[in-house]
């Protein structure tokens, strides 16, 4: 299958990230790319709130209901917004008298905010960063995922495919019910399932299978979702050059660590989806605390989008909300160094100060109290441990080499390069490079540091795993590059007299300067061998072999047979530590076990001890009669990530030669058997 023939899943997948989005971003006065831009995150929270309040009003999972929740939401939001302009408030604190203004090449004053029309010559500059950044993505997810039919082949794909069929068979894509399909009776069945519900709107509307759908939405959220979410930020944050601007969305597709990576290990889908989203809310955040070197969102405006936005981010995975947190305390860190410094020098009075002081205290309290509760058990995370030194971690970070992927000599140039620009020159707020020191912390902290006690503390809510920090490293790093790129082209336009020595206007040299920052930065960057090697790991974790840890080709052409030989309403007996589970997925019958980890009923543990005991014990063929257990899939006793869970599967030991089962149907090693000793 070629990737050519995603185009209708692609579309449909589009439609659903940008039209529930836009309508909120119109809805409060948002124009042109920053609309655009913002759309996923907003649209992603208007689907949660679909998915949510549905099945709470008797309503089943479909292609409308996302749209009807954005419609419902936006007419929310633009009645706040009309009522927050009547009543004056729409930008308060206004006049404001107290906001950093940063040096820039066009100085703003940091507390003014500047209308955005629909379409500008500045916008297509942001638009055309966006679509080389996507150009690139396409290309490297492309290759690193292989052909969109195949599937990763990794621990926690089960799960992932399996939870798009489960919300397609239940008419329910709640977070609040999700995890049932995996839970035991009393165990909590939230998951955040924002990926998995919009996996589920592209598979039923545009008629693809499940596997095909979920590489599709891989591509948008890498290729679409993440570049424009991170030139969004740059454009919230920073007052640019056009060649920093331009190179911004080829800087977003030069990572190893992200959204390379998580294709790969995992594979860890609602991180990735999470990640892409962080950036928005970041831009978000620095408008309303008017941190920033150009405002272009009122307070209210950001306000108001950062509540549908901050929804996404915690519905996607808790840890990217909680990741959004940490990196935006250098933020409430600069409003109180601002706010403080304004009122000593008497722009400000003590009261205003000291309100705001009170106001960022309470939300670190809040932050610090999420802290402590949002977070997997500690018992979820403890086959991560530290294996590096903390000097090698830091350096590893710094030269833009995590999880040891080799040095990324242009990423790392432009970085240092930015942080003099940053520290020496102030082109822009001082806060991001805290904010990058902050998610650096946290990723020296997973790689390197032993502590017995203190460690869940400090990375428990990451699972304790280096990998998903990583992911997030590339996030403050590429305003330093983008601020690296800045400085360098002021230098090169300082040193000679371009537009005198070949005649040319100074829009001419712009152009000219623009086009070869980003040649330099599109072919160093893509051709990196970090970069390369990366690709190349994530297309063998989902190349499929007859000897692939998950599911072989042969065990693929015995799922996609099932449709002719296993009745609608019967059920699969199936290990779950092989590709068995995804009998769910891709043929639509029920399993025993749909991911490795799940908690078996009583009956479904007794078949699993018991199956080849039925020529003599009648609680087997009870069981297997009352709920229609009438086949066994035998993909051997290979696992994924090479576990031994046999004591959990005693009842399958020499089955095929217990005479409980007739062979059905084969490909190479994978079988399907009948269970006939209960006929």
């Amino acid at each position: 299958m070629s990737w050519f023939e995603i185009a209708t899943p692609f579309t449909v997948g589009l439609l659903y990230l940008f039209i529930p989005g836009l309508l909120m971003a119109v809805a409060l006065r948002v124009r042109g790319f920053d609309a655009f831009a913002l759309a996923p995150t907003l649209s992603v929270g208007a689907i949660m709130v679909g998915a949510t309040v549905a099945p709470a009003i008797g309503v089943t999972w479909g292609p409308v209901v996302p749209f009807v929740a954005a419609l419902v939401i936006a007419v929310a939001l633009g009645g706040l917004g009309f009522a927050a302009h009547k009543l004056g408030i729409w930008d308060a604190p206004s006049p404001y008298r107290g906001g950093q203004n940063f040096k820039a090449h066009n100085p703003t004053t940091a507390s003014l905010v500047q209308s955005t029309p629909w379409y500008s010559k500045e916008q297509g500059l942001y638009w055309l960063s966006t679509l080389v950044g996507a150009a690139f993505l396409m290309r490297n997810v492309t290759n690193a995922l292989g052909s969109p039919e195949w599937i990763s082949q990794t621990w926690d794909n089960n799960f992932h495919l399996n939870a798009v069929r489960y919300i397609e068979n239940t008419g329910s894509a709640s977070p609040l019910t999700l995890g049932a399909m995996t839970a035991g009776e009393g165990d909590s069945t939230f998951y955040p399932g924002a990926w998995h519900a919009v996996v589920s709107l592209i598979f039923m509307g545009s008629g693809t299978d499940i596997p095909v759908a979920t590489n599709t939405m891989a591509l948008l959220v890498c290729s679409v979702v993440w570049p424009l979410g991170m030139v969004f930020m740059l454009r919230q944050l920073l007052n640019l050059s056009a060649p920093a601007v331009l190179v911004t969305g080829a800087l977003s597709a030069s990572f190893t660590a992200y959204p390379i990576l998580l294709l790969d290990f995992g594979v860890l889908y609602p991180n990735l989806l999470g990640i892409s989203l962080i950036p928005p809310v970041i831009a978000l955040i620095a408008q309303v605390f008017r941190v920033v070197s150009i405002r272009r969102l009122a307070t209210v405006q950001a306000v108001l989008l950062g509540i549908p936005a901050g929804l996404a981010l915690a519905l996607a995975h808790p840890n990217a909300l909680m990741s959004a947190l940490v990196m935006a305390i250098p933020i409430f860190g600069a409003r109180l160094y601002a706010q403080w410094a304004a009122a000593f020098s008497r722009r400000v009075s003590w009261v205003n100060a000291g309100v705001t002081s009170v106001g960022i205290t309470a939300l670190l309290a809040t932050i610090y109290a999420l802290w402590l509760v949002v977070r997997p058990p500690e018992e979820a995370g403890e086959m991560w441990g530290p294996v590096l030194s903390p000097a090698q971690a830091i350096g590893e970070s710094l030269v833009q080499g995590s999880m040891g992927q080799g040095v990324q000599w242009l990423l790392f140039t432009l970085f240092v390069v930015g942080l003099y620009a940053l520290m020496r020159i102030r082109r822009a707020p001082l806060w991001i490079f805290f904010s990058w020191v902050v998610v650096t912390y946290f990723y020296v902290a997973a790689r390197s540091l032993p502590w017995e006690e203190g460690r869940y503390f400090v990375v428990g809510i990451w699972y304790h795993d280096s990998f998903r920090l990583a992911a997030l490293l590339p996030i403050m790093a590429i305003p330093m590059m983008a601020l690296g790129v800045d400085w360098l082209v002021g230098k090169i336009q300082d040193v000679h007299d371009w537009a005198g020595a070949f005649n040319w206007s100074p829009r001419t040299v712009v152009t000219a300067l623009s086009v070869a920052t980003l040649g330099v930065v599109g072919v160093i960057g893509q051709t990196s061998q970090p970069l390369e090697d990366q690709v190349r790991a994530s297309y063998f974790a989902y190349q499929p072999t007859n000897d692939s840890p998950l599911l072989t080709e042969d065990e693929r052409a015995v799922l996609e047979a099932l449709d002719d030989y296993v009745p609608e309403d019967s059920e699969i007996a199936v290990q779950a530590f092989t590709g068995a589970p995804l009998a769910y997925a891709i043929a639509d019958r029920k399993v025993t076990a749909y991911h490795t980890i799940y908690t078996a009923d009583e009956e479904t543990a007794y078949i699993q001890q018991n199956l080849n005991k039925a020529l003599y014990d009648q609680r087997v063929c009870q069981i297997a009669d009352s709920n229609n257990i009438d086949f066994y899939l035998d993909f051997g006793k290979k696992e994924v990530n090479s576990g031994n869970h046999i004591g959990w599967y005693m009842g399958y030991e020499n089955l095929p030669q217990s005479g409980v089962l007739q062979e059905v149907y084969r490909s190479g090693d994978a079988v399907l058997y009948e269970i006939v000793a209960c006929s």
